[in-house]
C-alpha cells in the first residue's frame, strides 16, 4: 500500500519499528489530517512550479496552491512558499515574506510525533534561516542564530544544513573552531552525496591542518571527483588546481558550461592570473556567456565593464546592452547592480530617465540585501527634477568657464561624474579660501593627494619579491665590494649556494640541487634570481623528487620559494610550509618564511605566532630580521584594533635596530615604520622620519632605490601638519585607530578625532574611560 493509503487508514509506514505507547494519539491524528488534506495540494503546486505531470510551468498558480497548503499547516508548502518569495520566480524578491514562511515551517517539530519520520520542509527551512542570518538577508547578520539554525537542520538529516554546520565549525562562526567536528559533519553530508560538503571536505584533506588533520591528496582527489560528478563546478576547478595549473583548471571548469565557473575565469582574466596581464576582452567573453545563463554577478560585471569603456556618441547600442545587463542582475537581487541602477535613476545617466522614486527604491533594496553605501555618499543629489536641472545649468556654465566642455574627442562624462567634479571644484575653492597663504593651500592639497596615492599603494597586497629578471643585480661581481661586511658575506654565501645548486641541477643531481638552493633561500632569498626556463622546469622536477622522497622537507621549502617567485597563490605556499614544519618542527627558517607568507595573506595574528616560534629557536645574534618581520606584522594587524600592538611593534623595531648590522637594507624602512607608529606625536614622528632619511642615504647602492609607501604616508602627514602650524591652526587631527587624517570629533568631549563613525565605535572601549572621568557615557560624532 502506498504512503497516502497508509495515512488514510491511520497506519504509519514505519509502525513496525515504533512503540505505539510513545505516540500521542491527538498529535498523530492532527499530523495525519494535515498530511492527508495538504499533500495533494502540494504535489499539484510542485507540478505547476516545475512544469510536470502535464502542467505548464506557472509560478503564480504554484504560489496560490502553496499559500493554501501553508495556511492549512503544511511545513513543506511553507518552506517552498518562502523559497519562491526569496527568488525572482515569485515576483520581486521579498526576504521579509520569505523569512515569515520559513519561520512558520521552522516552528514545527523536525519529526512527526515520535515516529522519527522527517516533517518535510522543516529542516530545509532551518537551513534557509541559517543563510538569512549568516548573510544578513534583510536582517542584521548574526552568526550565533545562523549556527543554531544550521545545527537544527543538520539534526533533521538535511545534507545542506550539515554542510553549512561543518563550515561554521571550520571557520568558527557562531561556535569555537573545531576542525575535527567539521570533518565529522562534512563526512556525514558527503555520505549523503551532497557535493558542497564533498568539496569542503576535500579542501581540508588537500591542504591539511597541521597537528589536527593530515594531508591526504588521494582522498582529496576522490572527493573532488565525486563533487565534480555532481555538477559542482568549484570542485572541477579545485581538482585541476590540485595538479598545479590554476588557469587550465578554470578553463576546464568553465568549459563544462557551469555559469559560476565561467564567471570565475572571467574574474581571473579581468585581474590577471598565472603572471599574465589582465585580458578584458577574454573577461568580457566569459562574463557574457555566464550572463546569458542568468548568473547575476556575471550580468553585473559584463554591464559594468561595457559602460567603463563606452563613448555615448560612438556606442549607443553597447550602452543599452550594458544597462539591460545591469538591470537583469538587479532584478535577480544582486545588490551591487541594484545600487548602480539606483544611481542611473538618480542622475539620469546612460539613457535611463531620471526618477528619484525609483532611485530610492533600488537603493533601499540594495541596502536590504547587504550593500554598504560608500563612505562620502551624498544624499544631497536626491533633488527634485527642477532643482537638478538648475544644478546641471550651473555645472554647464562652470564647464564653459573652465574649458572642461566635452568635445568629439573627449571621453564621455556622466551626469554623476560632472556633478562630482563640480562639487570637488567648489570644495577645493572653499578650502583654498580658508588659508591665509594660497601657496600653503596648494602645498597642502598636493600633500593630501600624495597621501591618498601612498595609502592606496600600500593597501595593495604585494606579492613576495619576484626573482624572475633578465639582468642579475646580485651577481658575484656586484656583491664583491661588500665582502667582509656581515650582510655582504651572507649575500655572497647565499649566491655561492645558489650557483652550486644550479650546476647540480644541470648535472641531474636533484638532491644536491635542492640542498644548495634550500641553504641559499634561507640565507638571503633576494639574491636567488631564477631564469624563466628554470622556473618552468623546476616545479615538476621537485615534485617528482618529493614523490620519491616524501620525508624531504628541503624540497618542499625550495618548491614554496619558487612558487613565491612565480606568483602562485599564497595558500599553496603556506600549505607547503605546513608540510615542511610537520617534517621539521624545529626549523626556525621555516617558521619565518611561513610567517612572511601569512602576512601576504593578511593572516597577521597567525604570522606573529610563527615569528614567536622562530625567535624561540634562534640565538640572539641570528634573530634581528625576525624582530623586523614580527614588528611589521603587528603594525599591519590593524583589524585587531589593538593599540597595544603598535607599542609592541615599536619594541620589536628597536630590538631590530639594536641587533642589525649597519649595512642592513631594512633599517630605513624600520625607522619610517616607527615614525608612522608615532604619527599621533608629530615631533617624535618627525624625529624618526629624519633618521630614516639619513639611513636611506647610507643604504648600500646594490639594494637600489627605496620603494616604501609608508615613507610617502609619513612625509605627507608631516607636511600637512607643518602647514597647519604655519596657518596657526590646531595640530593635524589623527584617528587613533587607522592613524589617518580625522575630520570628525567626539561630540561629548570634543577632544578625540576619528575618520569615521565605525572607527569611533571601534575605539569606544578605550575612549569611554575618558568619558566616565568627564562624568558622561554617551557618544556620537
Amino acid at each position: 500500500m502506498d504512503l497516502m493509503g497508509k495515512i488514510r487508514d491511520g497506519r504509519s509506514p514505519l509502525n513496525d519499528y515504533i512503540n505505539p505507547q510513545k505516540i500521542d494519539p491527538a498529535v498523530m491524528e492532527r499530523d495525519r489530517d494535515v498530511l492527508f488534506k495538504t499533500t495533494p495540494i502540494v504535489i499539484e503546486a510542485h507540478s505547476y512550479r516545475d512544469g510536470l505531470r502535464g502542467r505548464k510551468q506557472n509560478y503564480t498558480k504554484a504560489m496560490e496552491l502553496y499559500h493554501k497548503a501553508a495556511e492549512m499547516g503544511s511545513s513543506e508548502a511553507q518552506y517552498n512558499l518562502g523559497y519562491l518569495y526569496a527568488s525572482v520566480h515569485g515576483g520581486p524578491v521579498n526576504f521579509a515574506k520569505a523569512r515569515h514562511y520559513w519561520e512558520m515551517a521552522a516552528s514545527q517539530p523536525l519529526f512527526h510525533s515520535h515516529l522519527r519520520i522527517p516533517r518535510l520542509g522543516v529542516a530545509l527551512a532551518h537551513n534557509a534561516l541559517g543563510n538569512v542570518y549568516h548573510d544578513g538577508l534583510g536582517v542584521v547578520p548574526d552568526f550565533n542564530k545562523a549556527f543554531q539554525h544550521f545545527k537544527t537542520s543538520a539534526d533533521g538529516g538535511e545534507p545542506c544544513g550539515m554542510s553549512n554546520l561543518g563550515l561554521a565549525y571550520e571557520r568558527g562562526e557562531g561556535t569555537p573552531v573545531n576542525i575535527l567536528k567539521a570533518v565529522e559533519i562534512y563526512t556525514q553530508a558527503s555520505d549523503k552525496n551532497w557535493p558542497v560538503a564533498q568539496c569542503n571536505l576535500a579542501h581540508i584533506y588537500a591542504y591539511g591542518y597541521p597537528g589536527i588533520v593530515e594531508k591526504n591528496i588521494s582522498l582529496a582527489r576522490e572527493l573532488y571527483t565525486k563533487a565534480a560528478a555532481n555538477n559542482y563546478s568549484p570542485a572541477t576547478v579545485a581538482l585541476s588546481e590540485l595538479e598545479g595549473n590554476s588557469l587550465d583548471a578554470l578553463l576546464v571548469a568553465a568549459e563544462t558550461g557551469a555559469p559560476d565557473a565561467m564567471y570565475n575565469i572571467g574574474v581571473a582574466y579581468q585581474n590577471g592570473i598565472d603572471t599574465q596581464e589582465p585580458d578584458l576582452d577574454k573577461a568580457m567573453y566569459w562574463f557574457e556567456k555566464a550572463a546569458k545563463k542568468n548568473f547575476p554577478p556575471a550580468q553585473f560585471r559584463f554591464g559594468f565593464l561595457n559602460l567603463d569603456k563606452v563613448r555615448t556618441s560612438v556606442e549607443p547600442n553597447q550602452i543599452n546592452k550594458a544597462v539591460q545587463s545591469i538591470r537583469d542582475s538587479a532584478q535577480l537581487n544582486y545588490p551591487q547592480a541594484q545600487f548602480l541602477l539606483s544611481e542611473f535613476y538618480r542622475f539620469g545617466d546612460y539613457g535611463v530617465k531620471r526618477d528619484i522614486a525609483k532611485a530610492k527604491s533600488w537603493r533601499e533594496k540594495a541596502i536590504e540585501n547587504g550593500f554598504s553605501i560608500p563612505s562620502g555618499f551624498s544624499y544631497e543629489d536626491d533633488l527634485n527634477d527642477g532643482d537638478f536641472e538648475q544644478l546641471l545649468r550651473r555645472i554647464k556654465k562652470w564647464e564653459l568657464s573652465h574649458d572642461t566642455v566635452e568635445n568629439d574627442n573627449a571621453e564621455f562624462f556622466t551626469n554623476k561624474e560632472r556633478v562630482a567634479k563640480y562639487h570637488e571644484s567648489q570644495l577645493k575653492k572653499s578650502f583654498i579660501k580658508s588659508f591665509t597663504d594660497p601657496e600653503h593651500a596648494k602645498t597642502f592639497i598636493e600633500a593630501s593627494t600624495t597621501l591618498s596615492e601612498a595609502i592606496k599603494k600600500g593597501m595593495i597586497r604585494q606579492h613576495p619579491d619576484n626573482g624572475r629578471i633578465s639582468d642579475d643585480p646580485y651577481s658575484l661581481e656586484e656583491l664583491a665590494p661588500y665582502a667582509n661586511t656581515s650582510v655582504g658575506d651572507t649575500m655572497i654565501a647565499a649566491k655561492l649556494h645558489h650557483h652550486r645548486g644550479f650546476n647540480f641541477l644541470l648535472e641531474g643531481d636533484i638532491g644536491s640541487f635542492i640542498h644548495e638552493w634550500s641553504q641559499a633561500f634561507k640565507l638571503c632569498d633576494i639574491v636567488c634570481t631564477i631564469p624563466d626556463s628554470v622556473m618552468e622546469l623546476c616545479p615538476d622536477v621537485i615534485k617528482n623528487f618529493i614523490s620519491k622522497n616524501p620525508r624531504n622537507a628541503e624540497a618542499r621549502f625550495v618548491l614554496a620559494s619558487i612558487y613565491s617567485y612565480g606568483k602562485r597563490p599564497v595558500r599553496f605556499i603556506i600549505s607547503l610550509m605546513d608540510e615542511c614544519l610537520a617534517l621539521c618542527p624545529q626549523d626556525a627558517a621555516f617558521y619565518s618564511y611561513r610567517g612572511c607568507m601569512k602576512c601576504f595573506a593578511e593572516r597577521y595574528q597567525d604570522a606573529i605566532h610563527d615569528f614567536d616560534a622562530a625567535l624561540q629557536l634562534l640565538g640572539p645574534n641570528d634573530c634581528y630580521h625576525v624582530y623586523y618581520m614580527r614588528a611589521t606584522a603587528k603594525r599591519q594587524n590593524l583589524q585587531s584594533i589593538d593599540s597595544s600592538l603598535l607599542k609592541d611593534a615599536l619594541v620589536d623595531y628597536n630590538l631590530f635596530l639594536e641587533l642589525a648590522p649597519p649595512e642592513e637594507r631594512k633599517i630605513p624602512e624600520a625607522l619610517y615604520s616607527m615614525a608612522f607608529c608615532h604619527i599621533d606625536d608629530i615631533q617624535k614622528a618627525a624625529e624618526y622620519y629624519d633618521r630614516g632619511v639619513e639611513a636611506e642615504a647610507k643604504r648600500p647602492p646594490i639594494f637600489g632605490p627605496l620603494d616604501f609607501p609608508l615613507k610617502m604616508v609619513v612625509e605627507s602627514l608631516l607636511k600637512m601638519s607643518s602647514i597647519f602650524k604655519q596657518e596657526k591652526k590646531s595640530e593635524l587631527n589623527i584617528c587613533p585607530i587607522c592613524k589617518q587624517v580625522a575630520t570628525k570629533v567626539c561630540s561629548v568631549c570634543n577632544k578625540v578625532w576619528y575618520c569615521s563613525k565605525e572607527h569611533q565605535k571601534a575605539d569606544w572601549k578605550v575612549h569611554k574611560k575618558e568619558h566616565k572621568r568627564e562624568g558622561g557615557d554617551a557618544w556620537s560624532l
